[in-house]
C-alpha cells in the first residue's frame, strides 16, 4: 500500500527557500511539530498538523483524513491531487530512513505520500532552516527561546552536579549514579526525569520520585510540575539536598528546576531560566519544553490573581 511507504524525498533548506522567495505556487508547506511550537515561529505560510497523541491515533485508525487536518488552517484549497507538492518539516530530522515506523512523523509521511503527487521531508528540520533564513519564518518566539533551540537531550561533558539553591542540585545520569559524589555533596534525594536511567541501588524507595518523560517535541511534562515541586519541597523541608537529573542534565531535569524557581521564587520563565543557566549553562531545554513553562507561567499568574482576589474578598467580609 501506499501509504505504508516512506518518501524518499529530501528538499534542503536553501530549495525551499527558493519557492518561497518565488512564491511557492502549488506548493504546501506541513509544520509537524507541537501547537506552541508552531504558534511561536515556523515557515512562512506553513500550516500546522500536530504532533498529538490524539491526531497520531486518529490518522492511524483512519479517523482523520489529511485534507481534514491541513484545510482549516490553510489559505489554500488542499485537494488530494496528482499535481499538488508537499514539504514536511519536523524540528531537526535529517534522515527519514532513521525514523521508528510508529513515530508521528513516519505515519504522517506515510499518509501525505498515499495522497499527494510528491511528499519531500526538509533536511534538518524547522532548526537549521530558521537559522539559515530567518527571514523567512514568521510568528512571536518568547525572549528565551532564541537562545534555547535544542535537539532531545544528547549527552554532553559531564560537569558534575550544579547546586542551583542550596536544597537544590541539577545533574546528570552519571552523577546520581556515583555514590561517591553523591556523598560528598550530601544528596540523599533524587527526582529522575526520564523512563530509562535507573535508580541508585543507594537510595531508598521513600527518597526517590521518577517522573516517565521523554526527551522530544510532544512530552507533556507541565502535569508533573506541581508534583516534582513538592517532592523537592519534601527534601528541603526534611533539610536534605536532592538532585533534579535526566540523562544529561540539560533539558527535561533543567525544565523542572526552572518552574521550581518559578513557583518559590515568584520569578517569570524569563527570569528563572537565566537564573538556572547562570549556574549550569548546559541546560537547553527543548522548545516544546519552553512552551510549556510559559503555560506554566500563566498558571502561576493567574492562581496569584485568584489567591489576591480572595484575599480582598476575606478583608471585606471580616470589616463587615
Amino acid at each position: 500500500m501506499a501509504g505504508d511507504r516512506l518518501p524518499r524525498k529530501v528538499m534542503d533548506p536553501k530549495k525551499l527557500a527558493s519557492l518561497l522567495r518565488n512564491g511557492a505556487e502549488g506548493t504546501l508547506v506541513i509544520d509537524s511539530r507541537s501547537f506552541v511550537e508552531y504558534n511561536s515561529w515556523h515557515v512562512l505560510s506553513s500550516v500546522n498538523i500536530c504532533c498529538s497523541k490524539l491526531v497520531k491515533r486518529r490518522l492511524q485508525q483512519d479517523k482523520v483524513s489529511i485534507t481534514e487536518l491541513i484545510q482549516p488552517a490553510s489559505k489554500m484549497k488542499v485537494e488530494a491531487e496528482e499535481h499538488q507538492d508537499v514539504v514536511v518539516y519536523d524540528q531537526s530530522t535529517r534522515d527519514v530512513a532513521g525514523l521508528a515506523a510508529d513515530s508521528f512523523l513516519s505515519i504522517l509521511l506515510g499518509k501525505l505520500d498515499s495522497c499527494f503527487h510528491s511528499v519531500s521531508i526538509l533536511t534538518g528540520g524547522f532548526a537549521t532552516f530558521s537559522s539559515c533564513f530567518p527571514g523567512l519564518c514568521e510568528g512571536k518566539p518568547a525572549a528565551i527561546l532564541p537562545m534555547s533551540i535544542s535537539q532531545p537531550c544528547l549527552p554532553v561533558a559531564n560537569v558534575g552536579p550544579t547546586r542551583i539553591l542550596p536544597h537544590l542540585y541539577l545533574g546528570s545520569q552519571k552523577d546520581v549514579l556515583n555514590k561517591d559524589l553523591m556523598t560528598q555533596n550530601g544528596i540523599s534525594y533524587v527526582l529522575n526525569a526520564s523512563n530509562s536511567c535507573p535508580k541508585p541501588d543507594f537510595i531508598c524507595d521513600s527518597h526517590f520520585m521518577r517522573i516517565p518523560v521523554n526527551d522530544n517535541y510532544c512530552e507533556k511534562l507541565l502535569p508533573w510540575l506541581d508534583k516534582s515541586i513538592e517532592f523537592i519541597d519534601k527534601a528541603k523541608v526534611s533539610s536534605c539536598q536532592v538532585i533534579v537529573h535526566c540523562l544529561a542534565g540539560i533539558s527535561r531535569s533543567a525544565t523542572i528546576a526552572i518552574a521550581y524557581i518559578m513557583k518559590t521564587m515568584g520569578m517569570s520563565s524569563d527570569d528563572a531560566y537565566r537564573f538556572v543557566k547562570d549556574r549550569r549553562p548546559s541546560i537547553s531545554p527543548n522548545f516544546n519544553f519552553l512552551g510549556q513553562l510559559l503555560e506554566y507561567e500563566r498558571s502561576l499568574k493567574l492562581l496569584k490573581a485568584l489567591k489576591s482576589k480572595g484575599d480582598r474578598v476575606e478583608g471585606d467580609t471580616q470589616q463587615d
